[in-house]
C-alpha cells in the first residue's frame, strides 16, 4: 500500500485517503452514568470493580468491553484488527497490556497521560491510511488506581482543593478503518511538551493549558484556519481552570476561541451537583463524551461527540458539525467559503503579477530571459524589505507559485543560513532552500523537451 498522507506546516499531518471511525464504544462506573451524559454510554456498572478484586484488574475489565462492543457495533472480530493502539495511566501500561493479552494481534501500548485516546486514535488514521485496514484505538482510566498511584490511597482522606479534577471510572474503545463511511479523520496535529513550571499535583488544568495553546494555535497556522472555521473546538480535560487559562493564552497567540469552544473535562459531571471540583479528567473522559449521542442534540453546553479538537495537552484534533443524524466530520475541516476565498486570493494575486510579466512582453523589447530573471530578482528585493512574506501569507500560491516566489524562497533561504553558518551562508541558503524547485524544474522541462520543440516569443 502506499502511504498519501503528507505533513503542512509544522505539525500538522493530513490524510488524503478516507479513514473512519468505524464504530466506538464507552463503558462507564457509576458516577460516570449520574452526570449528563450516563444515558449515552453503551455500559454503566454500578460496581467500580466491574466484578474484580482489584481496582487494576476491572479497568483491564473496562477495556476489554468497550473493545468488544465497538467490534460488535461494526461487525467485525479483533482477528480482523491489524493493529491494536492502547494505553492507560498505570505504571507499564499493564491494564491495556493484560486487555490485549488474548488477542493475538500486534500491540503497542501508549502512554501519553490524558492525551492516550487522542494519540491512539491519531496513530490508527495514520496506519489506516497506509499499511493497515483496521485498527482498534482503547484507552482508560479509573479513579481508584489514579488517586493511589498519583496522589494519595483513598483511605487517607486527604482534602482535595477546588483545582483539583476527578479521574473517570471508565473506557473506550474505537475502530478505525479504511472506509466511505463517515466519520472521517482528515488530519492529525501532534502537540509539543510545554513545561512552564506548574508542579501542583491538584491543578493539571494549569499545567496542560500551555500545551493545548501551543498545539491549536500551531495548528491554526498550519492550516491557514482560525477558530471561527470550526463549528465546535473541544480541549480534553483542562477543567474550569485551565480552560479558561486557555483562553487567556490563545488571545495573546491572537486567537479568539469564542463560542465555538468547550471542554470535555465540563461535560461529562454536574461539577457541583457531583462534587468534582474543576471538573473531570482521565485517559477515558475525552472518549466517553466523544461516543455520547448527546453531542448531536446538544452541541455546545453539555456535549462534544464527535465534534472534537485538541483533546488533550499532547495532541489536537477539529471537527466542524455535519448535521443532526448524520455523524459529523471529525477534525480540521475548513469551511467551504473559507477555501473559496483563499482560491480567489490566489488567483487575483497570481494573475496580476502573471498579468505584469505580460505587459513586460508586449510593451518593451526586453527578452523572456531577462523578464523571468527579473521577477526573480524582484522577489529578492521584496522579501529584504520584508513586504513579500505578508503577500505571501496573503494569497499563498499565487505569490509562491510565480518566479517572484522563488526570488522570495531564495531570499528566505539565504536569511536563515547566515543565521546558522554565517557568511557562508550567503553563498549556500539560496541554493539549499530551492534545491527541491530547481531539480524539479530540471527534470521536467528536459521530459517535456523530449516531446515539444521549445520556441522563444
Amino acid at each position: 500500500m502506499i502511504f498519501t498522507a503528507h505533513k503542512i506546516g509544522k505539525q500538522t499531518v493530513i490524510l488524503d485517503s478516507p479513514v473512519s471511525v468505524f464504530s466506538s464504544a464507552a463503558v462507564g462506573g457509576k458516577k460516570e452514568g449520574e452526570g449528563p451524559l450516563g444515558a449515552d454510554f453503551d455500559f454503566i456498572n454500578e460496581d467500580s470493580r466491574f466484578g474484580e478484586k482489584t481496582w487494576e484488574k476491572a479497568e483491564s475489565k473496562m477495556q476489554e468491553l468497550a473493545a468488544k462492543a465497538a467490534l460488535k457495533k461494526c461487525g467485525l472480530s479483533m482477528t480482523d484488527m491489524d493493529f491494536i493502539f492502547a494505553g492507560d495511566l498505570l505504571n507499564q501500561c499493564i491494564a491495556s497490556a493484560f486487555s490485549a493479552r488474548g488477542s493475538k494481534v500486534p500491540y503497542i501500548g501508549l502512554y501519553g497521560a490524558c492525551s492516550t485516546f487522542a494519540e491512539a486514535l491519531g496513530l490508527s488514521a495514520i496506519f489506516a491510511e497506509g499499511i493497515a485496514q483496521n485498527c482498534l484505538a482503547v484507552a482508560s482510566s479509573h479513579f481508584c488506581s489514579a488517586e493511589r498511584q498519583y496522589r494519595f490511597p483513598l483511605e487517607y482522606g486527604g482534602q482535595r482543593p477546588p483545582s483539583s479534577q476527578w479521574t473517570a471510572t471508565a473506557s473506550g474503545a474505537a475502530v478505525v478503518s479504511k472506509n466511505e463511511r463517515p466519520p472521517f479523520i482528515k488530519a492529525v496535529c501532534f502537540g509539543t511538551v510545554e513545561d512552564l513550571g506548574i508542579n501542583d499535583q491538584n491543578n493539571m488544568g494549569a499545567a496542560m493549558a500551555p500545551s493545548a495553546s501551543a498545539t491549536l494555535s500551531t495548528f491554526f497556522k498550519d492550516t491557514y484556519t482560525d477558530p471561527s472555521d470550526y463549528d465546535l473546538i473541544v480541549t480534553g480535560d483542562l477543567g474550569a481552570v485551565g480552560a479558561e487559562l486557555l483562553k487567556e493564552l490563545m488571545e495573546k497567540e491572537g486567537f479568539d476561541l469564542g463560542e465555538n469552544y468547550n471542554d470535555c473535562g465540563l461535560m461529562l459531571f454536574e461539577r457541583e451537583k457531583q462534587q468534582v471540583e474543576s471538573g473531570a479528567s482521565g485517559c477515558r473522559r475525552n472518549k466517553r463524551t466523544h461516543n455520547s449521542k448527546a453531542q448531536v442534540r446538544r452541541t455546545q453546553k453539555r456535549s462534544c461527540g464527535f465534534h472534537r479538537c485538541a483533546h488533550e495537552p499532547n495532541q489536537r484534533f477539529a471537527g466542524r458539525n455535519h448535521s443532526r443524524r448524520r455523524p459529523p466530520y471529525l477534525f480540521f475541516f475548513r469551511k467551504r467559503r473559507h477555501l473559496l476565498m483563499e482560491y480567489l486570493k490566489a488567483f487575483l494575486v497570481g494573475g496580476i503579477l502573471c498579468a505584469v510579466g505580460q505587459i513586460f512582453i508586449d510593451r518593451t523589447k526586453l527578452t523572456p530571459s531577462r523578464i523571468l530573471v527579473g521577477f526573480v530578482v524582484g522577489g529578492v528585493i521584496l522579501s529584504a524589505l520584508g513586504i513579500y512574506e505578508p503577500l505571501a501569507d496573503f494569497a499563498g500560491a499565487g505569490a509562491t507559485v510565480p518566479l517572484s516566489g522563488f526570488g522570495h524562497l531564495l531570499a528566505k533561504g539565504v536569511r536563515a543560513a547566515v543565521n546558522e553558518k554565517g557568511l557562508l551562508g550567503i553563498f549556500t541558503g539560496g541554493i539549499t532552500a530551492a534545491s527541491g524547485g530547481i531539480t524539479a524544474a530540471i527534470v521536467f522541462a528536459f521530459i517535456v523537451s523530449l516531446f515539444f520543440k521549445p520556441k522563444d516569443k
